[in-house]
């Protein structure tokens, strides 16, 4: 009569371990799809974010230290384009192969020089062809960490290597900003590491995450 008594008790307490264990399962395969599409979309902006600093300092000597700087020059700002017409022969004078300075005063070629708008040369159609298409590319947000409204950290200035001075950058958000809405917690992911790209201490262009 105890042992009946006991499994009768037992059975509805199983059903609902079970029911937890299952709920448990499922809201952690659940997460993990939803943060490996967070992280997905956040490694993108920060790739476009790369893109922009690289060609602000093709075209200043220097990475941008702040958001307002890179915004104004992808929004208002032209960049030189430089063609060159003509060949360098290959022959040489003196004994020396001609240069392209050389070439130049020679008359042997020539070059020309348009400006087109930022936007058009930094994310031009190779670029845009490389990019992961289910993520838009859309200028207006690109500061700002995907479902928030906070921004990227940015920062940007020079470091001494090997008795030579580099210009660095550094943008970066944690896990707990790019996981904002989802229950992250208990989960896999230390949420206070950063998700990055550059360096300040690093002369880096690369991020931090896999599959550079």
């Amino acid at each position: 009569m105890k042992a009946r008594n006991i499994a009768l008790i037992l059975i509805p307490l199983n059903i609902i371990l079970g029911y937890f264990i299952y709920n448990n399962i499922n809201s952690q395969i659940t997460f993990n799809k939803q943060a490996k599409e967070r992280i997905a979309e956040n490694v993108q902006k920060l790739k476009d974010l790369r893109q922009l600093q690289i060609k602000y300092r093709q075209a200043k000597g220097e990475f941008a230290e702040n958001f307002d700087k890179l915004t104004y020059f992808l929004q208002y700002e032209q960049i030189p384009i430089v063609k060159a017409t003509g060949e360098i022969p290959d022959s040489l004078i003196n004994g020396k192969q001609i240069s392209e300075e050389l070439a130049l005063e020679l008359g042997l070629i020539s070059r020309d020089t348009t400006y087109v708008p930022a936007q058009e040369s930094v994310f031009d159609a190779a670029y845009m062809d490389s990019r992961k298409k289910r993520f838009p590319l859309n200028i207006n947000m690109l500061k700002n960490v995907p479902y928030t409204d906070i921004e990227y950290n940015l920062d940007a200035g020079q470091i001494e290597k090997g008795n030579v001075i580099v210009q660095v950058f550094e943008i970066s958000t944690n896990y707990k900003t790019v996981f904002t809405g989802l229950d992250a917690k208990n989960k896999s992911y230390e949420l206070d590491a950063l998700l990055k790209v550059g360096s300040m201490t690093e002369a880096s262009l690369n991020g931090n995450w896999k599959n550079e």
